[in-house]
């Protein structure tokens, strides 16, 4: 009896942290059309825009659409802190920074490196 109520006692918890886990993604789900790219060294008058879209799905994988071609993705969030990988024929390309508010702000590497590329991207 004991042994029964101990296993349904684990099955009831590990359902509840997987649902609260998936539903802290699924409100950072979505499509995020990209405003801007600079290199952190460059002026804001250098600002880029292109054609960039990001759809993060509420599994912690989606797609990045850029330059004609579209690349699965990988991603998590802890607080504000996000980690979004591009992954391509074996290759991937990292980004980290924050996503907060509807605004994703992505840089491929140190942000405090010059040549850095940050990406700026809103909810769409």
């Amino acid at each position: 009896m004991k042994n029964s109520l101990l296993i349904i006692s684990l099955v009831l918890i590990s359902i509840l942290f997987i649902t609260g886990c998936g539903s802290d993604l699924s409100k950072y789900a979505g499509t995020y059309k990209l405003e801007y790219t600079k290199y952190v060294g460059d002026p804001e008058t250098s600002k880029n825009i292109e054609d960039w879209t990001i759809i993060l799905d509420k599994n912690g994988k989606g797609k990045s659409n850029r330059d004609g071609a579209s690349y699965d993705v990988e991603w998590s969030i802890k607080s504000d802190d996000v980690i979004v990988t591009e992954k391509f024929a074996g290759i991937s390309n990292e980004y980290n920074g924050t996503l907060k508010e509807g605004r994703l702000d992505i840089f491929n590497g140190d942000k405090t490196n010059d040549i850095t590329l940050e990406a700026v991207f809103n909810k769409q």
